[in-house]
């Protein structure tokens, strides 16, 4: 019998312990920033993700029918459940709507997440704000949550949705033409995209941009300036001109150094439609966090309101940080005591509630032997005879004569603060 399911895995103690602090210090900055903490059903109607272009392919999705035979989803994806609730539960609330989410979303094929068909996200979405501060508040925002947790030098890439629709839109080209125009372009796949063009029907402006495209990359200004002196629609260069502006603001806050322009950034999600982002470490090559603006999405749910939001990948971040060694969690000290006679029992577990009183875990167990200390972590013991013995990880010991519980505890902290 294999009990295993690939795609999935156990999460031990000692990760747990790390994404408790990492999850802790999520919560802090957006709770810090407004954004308040919702929880959406693991399960969601399959109606609701269908229609929905670029959203999930529907073979992707996990589903199950229920008693009633309606089909139903374990949710591929975060941000519609909170549209879909902004849209239901908070129609008339006052805008803006400022939530945060820390939950799984279950993909048969991900791409993102190092292979896992569960992933977890963590991320906050601005519903109702259209104006050019919100999506700067967004990259702010992610930046600030990044070097939080440990990434040195955390790196943002701009794109924009109605950039490569707008150079598309000129195009004389059926629709499966553009599909694979835009996956060469993603991929940045100069020969492909040369060979591609040559057996379509593109005008020579057209074919000179596209192919120019692939190499555009890097400094924000400077890619800019080189669109500029292409051939580009006047609706292409109104989606430049709302780039310099985010830009010249991120300059305002010295963050331009954090910050590339990438004309071809595609998101796999199409519901973006304007700004799009992902947020990488430099030196570290899969995707920590991505987002976009997606003012169109809650009109599904029959509201339709302008929105941005992002979202971080929290496998990913916890493989860089476990390979940077850049978020430390300090190590707690851990108790085992132990008694020689039945009736200490009773004084033993006095001793222990001291303990956890003081901030330290404490377990009584009498047959621990070294194999169970080291798999426990345990610190220290403490022996209890006619006497208290107090054993450190380090070789410490120390004895003191059996008292009170109260006293007997405050000798024992006294003595643990000396060796800490």
């Amino acid at each position: 019998m294999n009990a295993f399911v690939e795609g999935v895995r156990d999460i031990l103690p000692a990760e747990l312990k790390q994404r408790r602090a990492i999850y802790q210090t999520i919560r802090n900055i957006f709770e810090a920033n407004a954004y308040r903490e919702v929880i959406t059903p693991t399960l969601e109607s399959l109606e609701l993700y269908a229609g929905i272009e670029g959203l999930v392919d529907k073979s992707e999705m996990f589903k199950v029918v229920d008693d009633q035979g309606q089909i139903l989803v374990l949710r591929p994806d975060l941000t519609m459940p909170i549209a879909r609730l902004a849209a239901s539960r908070f129609q008339d609330s006052p805008r803006p709507l400022k939530f945060s989410y820390l939950s799984s979303a279950f993909q048969s094929r991900n791409s993102q997440s190092l292979s896992l068909k569960e992933k977890t996200q963590a991320g906050v979405e601005l519903i109702g704000a259209a104006s050019l501060e919100s999506d700067l508040e967004m990259i702010i925002l992610l930046l600030k949550t990044l070097q939080k947790v440990g990434v040195e030098n955390p790196l943002i890439d701009i794109g924009h949705a109605d950039l490569i629709n707008e150079i598309f839109a000129d195009l004389k080209i059926v629709e499966a033409q553009k599909v694979e125009l835009r996956r060469l372009l993603a991929a940045k796949n100069k020969i492909g995209i040369k060979n591609y063009l040559n057996k379509i029907e593109v005008n020579s402006a057209a074919k000179k941009i596209l192919l120019a495209l692939p190499a555009l990359f890097g400094s924000p200004f400077t890619i800019i300036d080189k669109l500029k002196e292409m051939p580009l629609s006047k609706a292409t260069k109104t989606v430049l001109k709302t780039l310099s502006s985010l830009f010249e603001r991120l300059q305002e806050f010295d963050l331009l150094q954090y910050i590339t322009f990438d004309p071809m950034l595609i998101s796999r999600h199409g519901y973006y439609t304007g700004l799009i982002f992902k947020g990488y470490a430099r030196g570290y090559s899969n995707l920590l966090a991505s987002g976009g603006r997606y003012d169109n999405l809650t009109k599904n749910f029959g509201l339709e309101e302008p929105a941005v939001g992002f979202a971080l990948e929290i496998e990913n971040l916890l493989d860089y940080l476990n390979k940077t060694e850049n978020f430390t969690i300090k190590k707690e000290a851990r108790l085992l005591l132990s008694y020689q006679n039945k009736g200490d029992f009773y004084f033993a577990y006095q001793l222990s509630e001291q303990l956890r009183q003081a901030g330290f875990t404490a377990e009584i167990y009498n047959q621990a032997d070294q194999a169970y200390l080291k798999f426990q972590q345990v610190s220290y013991q403490l022996k209890i005879t006619s006497k208290i013995d107090l054993l450190g990880y380090q070789g410490q010991s120390a004895s003191f004569k059996r008292s009170s519980p109260v006293k007997s505890i405050k000798q024992i902290l006294t003595k643990l603060k000396e060796w800490e």
